[in-house]
């Protein structure tokens, strides 16, 4: 396979485990710009180092895992950095964990997997009704720029927006609705 097969297939991996793996990390930090910066880390390495062709398990768990790990690599380095800059005995070392947060484990891993299930069935919409619903709830473009972008008409993009949520209403009629359209 050819470099642009890879990208576009690390471009699709990127865009279907990012909301996954910023869930992951903010089990460990409540800080969602390190978070994020984390999930960027990882997804870079994971391109850099070619570690997407020694995969063993599923690039799902394998990216999970690094997320983790990083994580907690950075929450060591953190407390280090605090142990140095000040007396241990004046303050406290905070590890943020979901209970810090106030999230219940369950509920945190129950809306992971619901995620990934709205992720998943949004991967399996027809190619136009899937670039019109990233387009247009995914990546917040308006209608207009999205009709220029995919070379279409605005009633289109809305057309193929209505009939991408009707599929994916039908795919996921199992999913809470309310939590559907929070989450987009």
């Amino acid at each position: 396979m050819d470099n642009s097969v890879h990208i576009d297939e690390f471009k699709q991996l990127f865009r279907l485990y990012y909301p996954l793996l910023c869930g992951v990390g903010r089990g460990y930090i409540s800080n969602m710009v390190v978070v994020e910066e984390i999930v960027d880390d990882v997804f870079v390495k994971f391109w850099n180092n070619n570690s997407h062709r020694d995969v063993h398990t599923s690039v799902k768990d394998y990216l999970c895992k690094a997320v983790k790990n990083s994580c907690i690599d950075y929450i060591r380095r953190e407390q280090k950095l605090l142990q140095r800059t000040s007396n241990i005995e004046d303050h406290e070392i905070v590890n943020t964990t979901l209970a810090d947060l106030g999230e219940n484990p369950l509920d945190y891993l129950i809306k992971a997997e619901t995620e990934q299930q709205i992720m998943d069935a949004i991967n399996e919409l027809p190619e136009r009704y899937r670039q019109t619903f990233v387009l247009c709830r995914l990546e917040k473009i308006r209608y207009e720029k999205v009709a220029q972008m995919m070379g279409i008409t605005k009633n289109t993009v809305k057309s193929n927006l209505r009939e991408a949520l009707a599929l994916l209403l039908k795919k996921l009629k199992n999913v809470r609705f309310t939590l559907l359209f929070c989450i987009f």
